[in-house]
């Protein structure tokens, strides 16, 4: 816009001298021309001043930054989202900041390639295993103006999906078929997300003015699916089942261990509670039991007959008698 600004005053500022020297004659036959030419100078200069004007000021739209270029230099600032004052001279690149996301899958419609996009995988095992995942990233603001420089707006190309790829074949090879199949299919992808960032960053920090910048935060690594033969997803399914089976049985062996084990416990606290008992047991003690009981009986308000028993150790014996007979 800056441009046609400065076309527009240069032209106003043209029609002005027009109508001040070569429009003499115009004046001299009645001046209708020149003050035609002046008024389309005038218009002209304000049409020049509101455009450069507007080429002062730019609007960053929300989740965006601007990257400024003067002359082919990019600045190292970059203006966030609202009205920004810029000089009228630079070019504003937008660059969003939001989160995106780039699929690699095998399924045509999925993702920016056609065709099968699926990354070929080889496991731990020596198994090939095609993978459809989907990468969660966003570009760090403020080393947005050092990534429009090294690596320029097409960063997702040039580094984004280059570095998945390699991390993807990477984490896989440390995990057999069946780990990244089932038994360790969440610790995967967080695998993959360590090697992604590590290997980010090690492809930004070979330029030296990214030295300590992050450029690119990856949020998370998505792995949507890993494709088997059907015979080996048989195999590795019926594994599973058989591993399900002997855990199961595992258990109830372990609960009948614990169930002998608690009557164990309980009938040796039975046995030690008779042995304490009849250790504790012996003739005096009943003797002075029967003593007390009798001493009792004698207390109540029935009627009774108190039978003196025979010998010295013989207890009395007491018989109620019913007051009505």
């Amino acid at each position: 816009m800056i441009v046609f600004a400065v076309i527009a005053a240069l032209v106003a500022v043209g029609l002005r001298w027009f109508a001040y020297t070569v429009g003499k004659d115009l004046r001299v036959q009645g001046g209708s021309g020149a003050q035609r030419l002046g008024s389309a100078s005038s218009a002209l200069l304000v049409v020049a001043a509101l455009m450069f004007a507007f080429s002062c000021a730019v609007i960053i739209p929300a989740g965006h930054v601007g990257v400024q270029v003067l002359f082919g230099k990019v600045k190292p600032t970059a203006l966030t989202e609202g009205i920004q004052l810029i000089n009228p001279f630079v070019d504003v690149q937008e660059m969003s900041v939001r989160t995106e996301t780039y699929t690699m899958s095998a399924t045509s419609n999925e993702g920016p390639m056609r065709g099968d996009d699926s990354i070929q995988a080889l496991s731990s095992d020596g198994l090939l295993m095609p993978l459809d995942i989907t990468i969660a990233f966003r570009l760090v603001g403020s080393d947005a103006p050092r990534v429009y420089r090294d690596i320029g707006a097409d960063y997702v190309d040039k580094i984004i999906r280059p570095a998945s790829r390699t991390a993807v074949r990477e984490a896989i090879a440390g995990f057999t078929a069946q780990e990244a199949y089932s038994t360790k299919r969440e610790a995967l992808p967080q695998k993959m997300h360590d090697l992604l960032t590590e290997r980010m960053r090690s492809l930004l920090e070979q330029r030296e003015d990214f030295k300590g910048a992050t450029g690119f935060i990856v949020d998370q690594v998505m792995l949507r699916k890993i494709q088997l033969p059907d015979k080996v997803k048989n195999a590795i399914e019926a594994k599973l089942e058989a591993a399900q089976q002997a855990e199961q049985m595992q258990f109830v062996l372990d609960k009948e261990r614990q169930e002998a084990e608690r009557k164990r416990i309980e009938a040796k606290g039975v046995s030690d509670f008779q042995t304490i008992v009849s250790q504790s047991i012996n003739a005096n003690l009943l003797q002075w039991k029967g003593i007390e009981a009798t001493e009792t009986l004698s207390k109540s308000q029935n009627a009774k007959i108190v039978i003196i028993g025979s010998g010295k150790n013989g207890l009395p014996v007491i018989l109620n008698v019913d007051k009505n007979e």
